[in-house]
């Protein structure tokens, strides 16, 4: 029998309900084996008798019940409990049976059951068992929900941040990373651009290959067309021997070449050649090469000035503005700083294996003042610092550098008050509910913490690569939180 799952949005509508609700629960099983279970559970539960595999499959084509309990017997007869978790992977399993052998209840819990019940304790257990079983079912769905509304609206890639600029840079990057298209990306100097352009890599077709980043301001004029194209050896003085440059490297993968518009303009006609047909010759070389790479730059400048003052041929312009990707500065999203700033504060606290709780009101109240004309990359260098120096487990504001605090203290009003920036954390990553409570940053990462724990089954690593954290950080937090 083919299973049909039901739409997502029945199973979100039953993370939703509050604790007072009825608790719904499937029986399964024959009438003479399932009897005495609905009697046990007839007070404060909604049952649903389902007899045999036929019933429950159009049961739970309607809906997913809070717990499913099953007659041993029933869970075992063609493996049936092992086919529902296969696609109920979530929803617990309570099994009966009269057995309390070890190798018998182990059977069971092989073939994926929430918890095993003897028919002898079911008058006094079955009930406890199963109002426990729920909540943690309701529990899990709601922090399911948390974790997958950071991972999809607070974080894509390395690019972290909430605001709808930066929702609107996510979108394009997730249209165009399946697509082979050439993508232009252009925004002050330390908004993210090769983030972007990583994001994009590795959620393409061609994140096998390698992503190869060139930029064209850091390398001398007369190297850059050999650090792109490779040489032959002899083919200037130092070339001992010959060099595969960048977009051969970057065959098969994502070649991306930052502040493009410093490239001389003769480079630039070739460059374009190899956009237009894949070819190239190494310098001193009379090969023609083919490399199947995909090119995406970017530029801190404004491209159409550039094209006006002849710095960028227009044609070249044309071929690599397929598909632009403006990144705003962070002055224009602070929304996304404090989000940014735990980010790093988490992330560096792990590179120095140092632990940080979070940032006083204080300390956000500086930061949101602050212009941050260096950006995300000023933000970062500036959290490091303190990472570096601290002794405390909380970053106050006497913690950031003189500089920054006179010239935040200059600013009458900050761009978002503490409490506005915090509720649109909390909006984001938990949209459409409508609440005037704002959960503390703190509060939200603890959720998603214990409910990552409890989903991977008490698996500390597997719970840190799917937060994206490591499991020193786990620790660390579980103790705080008084978890052993």
């Amino acid at each position: 029998m083919k299973w049909r799952i039901p739409f997502w949005e029945k199973k979100l509508k039953m993370a939703e309900t509050s604790g007072d609700e009825q608790i719904t629960v499937y029986v399964v099983g024959g009438p003479a084996s399932t009897e005495e279970l609905e009697e046990a559970l007839d007070n404060g539960f909604e049952i649903t008798h389902c007899d045999g595999e036929i019933e429950l499959h159009s049961a739970l084509s309607e809906a997913v019940p809070d717990v499913m309990v099953m007659a041993r017997e029933t869970a075992m007869e063609e493996h049936l409990l092992n086919k529902i978790k296969q696609h109920y992977k979530d929803m617990p399993v309570v099994v009966v049976g009269s057995d309390p052998e070890v190798e018998y209840v182990v059977e069971c819990m092989r073939e994926g059951a929430h918890d095993f019940v003897t028919r002898e304790k079911v008058p006094d257990r079955l009930a406890e068992t199963v109002q426990t079983a729920a909540e943690e079912h309701r529990l899990l769905m709601q922090v399911n929900q948390l974790v997958e509304a950071y991972r999809r609206r607070g974080q894509f890639g390395e690019m972290v941040g909430i605001s709808p600029a930066i929702q609107t840079v996510y979108t394009i990057v997730s249209n165009v990373a399946a697509t082979d298209a050439t993508v232009f990306i252009y925004g002050e100097s330390g908004t993210g651009k090769e983030l972007v352009a990583q994001a994009i890599h590795e959620h393409s077709p061609r994140s096998d290959g390698e992503f190869v980043a060139v930029n064209c301001a850091a390398i001398p004029k007369d190297l850059l067309e050999s650090e792109l194209f490779g040489h032959e050896k002899g083919a200037f003085t130092g070339a001992d021997t010959k060099r595969m440059g960048s977009c051969e490297r970057a065959d098969g993968g994502t070649l991306f070449l930052d502040e493009v518009c410093e490239m001389d303009p003769t480079l630039q006609s070739k460059l374009l050649r190899f956009l237009q047909d894949h070819k190239f010759t190494r310098v001193g070389g009379t090969e023609a090469r083919v490399s199947d790479t995909r090119v995406i730059s970017a530029t801190n400048r404004d491209p159409l000035k550039e094209v006006e003052e002849g710095q960028l041929r227009d044609d070249l312009y044309y071929r690599l503005h397929v598909v632009p990707i403006e990144l705003p500065p962070l002055r224009d999203r602070p929304e996304d700083i404090p989000v940014l700033a735990q980010h790093y504060l988490e992330k560096l606290g792990d590179k120095y294996n140092k632990y940080f709780v979070d940032f006083s009101p204080e300390a956000v109240d500086l930061m949101l003042r602050y212009d941050w004309p260096g950006n995300v990359r000023q933000l970062i260098n500036t959290i490091e610092r303190i990472v570096v120096l601290a002794t405390t487990d909380r970053i106050t504001a006497d913690l950031f550098p003189k500089k920054i605090r006179e010239k935040a203290r200059k600013k009458e009003k900050p761009a978002l008050s503490v409490d506005e920036a915090l509720g649109k954390v909390q909006e984001a990553l938990v949209p459409g509910e409508e609440t005037d409570e704002v959960l503390p940053i703190s509060e939200v990462e603890k959720n998603a913490i214990l409910g990552a724990i409890r989903k991977c089954g008490g698996d500390i690593s597997k719970a840190a690569r799917k937060l994206g954290v490591s499991r020193a950080t786990i620790y660390r937090k579980l103790e705080r939180y008084g978890v052993r």
